[in-house]
């Protein structure tokens, strides 16, 4: 009796243990890293995650937060922002909500994360279990600069993690879409 219980016990325990679920390639996962090998898509966030801190929740209690959004998570739906990448090019506005950690000056328009140009370092790697992408890069304004992680999904949404010289870090959670020229056509 005891030994059934102890088999059962470790099948238990090693089934558990199998690991991360794989997950195969589809049309929807193909197209994607196809997009990502030209370097041609827009993300296009809908939240935006800040550092939960003391002044956060101040600006929340003072209900200078939009509808349907807490401290943890602030709704961008209807906001511009994206983060587009063509060819070696990077272009990005985002908004942001959080603390500055250094002094500095911004103007009325650039309270956000603006950057348009070509990053110091763009790196792309694969998770091949469960088919999504890792894109990280550098960039540099003239006041400071950011680390950018970009993890695109197979099923096309993207989480955007941003590290700041200047600013305490910041998420956010969005859709990949194919880049459209000025024009309104798909570039290809």
């Amino acid at each position: 009796m005891r030994a059934v219980f102890l088999l059962f016990v470790l099948g238990s325990f090693l089934i558990g243990c199998s690991g991360a679920k794989i997950v195969a390639p589809t049309a929807q996962s193909e197209a994607l890293e196809a997009l990502i090998a030209k370097k041609s898509f827009t993300i296009e966030s809908d939240w935006m995650y800040p550092l939960a801190t003391s002044s956060m929740n101040t600006i929340a209690n003072s209900g200078l937060l939009p509808p349907g959004s807490t401290v943890n998570g602030i709704s961008l739906i209807g906001n511009q922002n994206y983060v587009r990448v063509h060819g070696d090019s990077i272009s990005m506005e985002l908004p942001f909500y959080g603390e500055r950690q250094l002094p500095g000056q911004f103007t009325r328009n650039e309270g956000g994360i603006v950057f348009k140009g070509v990053p110091d370092r763009y790196e792309v790697t694969k998770d091949e279990k469960r088919q999504r992408h890792m894109i990280k890069f550098t960039v540099k304004n003239n006041r400071e600069s950011y680390r950018v992680m970009v993890t695109l999904y197979p099923n096309w949404t993207s989480n955007i993690n941003i590290n700041s010289s200047h600013r305490t870090s910041i998420r956010y959670r969005g859709n990949v879409s194919i880049l459209e020229s000025d024009d309104g056509l798909v570039t290809n």
